[in-house]
């Protein structure tokens, strides 16, 4: 009798064990839910900006000394992915395919430039690109599709007057075209982003005073897909000006 009854004490008080766990656990809740029910909206307004303006930095307006209205900043654009591999890989695909017959890689301060001769690309005098460089640019653009970093296409002609009989009435339009005929490519291709287009007609063409004249003459009529560091904007729909697609 003595050992039953000094056992009855402890099991009838085990129950409080359980109980004030349970009083724990429901005070915990509801400290947790007045926590969450007092995170007022203007806090949480607060800390979207503060994400927005760190993850998308708007840059300050510069006032000039004069007073006068401040100047345009260009936003900072994050960097793009590195361009020695991609030089590489192209330089042996063009190598190797004589579709590309003539295609210069070049690195030149952080931009990788494809020079593609016009002749590879176009009749003479005419910018929509041939049947048979169709599938250059594609292959081409596909390669570019992989890519995070901003893209631009320019146009050069040679310093000697349009042809009588093109459709183009000078050098600057013809090269306009020619640079948007490839975006365009580009872009049917896969290349997501907006594609700056750039016409120079023949006022680069001292840039070629290092190359042998026999590559000078034909590359004095070229379309160059510039591969930037940066990457581009997102934009919807872009504008006319500048950008194809």
């Amino acid at each position: 009798m003595t050992g039953s009854q000094d056992h009855a004490p402890s099991t009838s008080t085990a129950w409080m064990v359980t109980f004030s766990d349970l009083v724990v656990l429901m005070l915990a809740f509801f400290v947790l839910m007045f926590s969450m029910t007092s995170f007022k909206a203007e806090t949480f307004q607060s800390l979207s900006a503060s994400l927005t303006e760190t993850f998308n930095p708007r840059p300050a307006p510069v006032q000039t000394e004069d007073g006068t209205d401040p100047a345009i900043v260009a936003p900072a654009r994050p960097p793009g992915q590195g361009l020695g591999y991609l030089a590489s890989v192209l330089e042996t695909t063009f190598a190797n395919d004589p579709r590309f017959a003539g295609t210069l890689v070049q690195l030149l301060d952080g931009r990788l430039v494809i020079l593609m001769p016009a002749d590879l690309l176009f009749e003479a005098g005419h910018a929509d690109v041939a049947v048979t460089a169709r599938p250059v640019i594609a292959e081409l653009g596909a390669l570019l599709a992989n890519l995070r970093n901003r893209v631009a296409v320019a146009g050069h002609t040679a310093p000697n007057p349009v042809d009588a009989d093109s459709p183009f009435p000078g050098a600057w339009e013809l090269s306009l075209a020619r640079a948007a005929a490839v975006a365009n490519g580009l872009r049917r291709a896969g290349y997501p982003a907006p594609l700056e287009v750039w016409g120079h007609a023949d006022t680069r063409h001292d840039a070629l005073r290092g190359v042998q004249e026999a590559d000078r003459a034909r590359l004095a009529r070229r379309v160059d897909v510039v591969v930037l560091p940066d990457r581009p904007q997102q934009i919807p729909h872009a504008g006319r000006e500048g950008r194809a697609g």
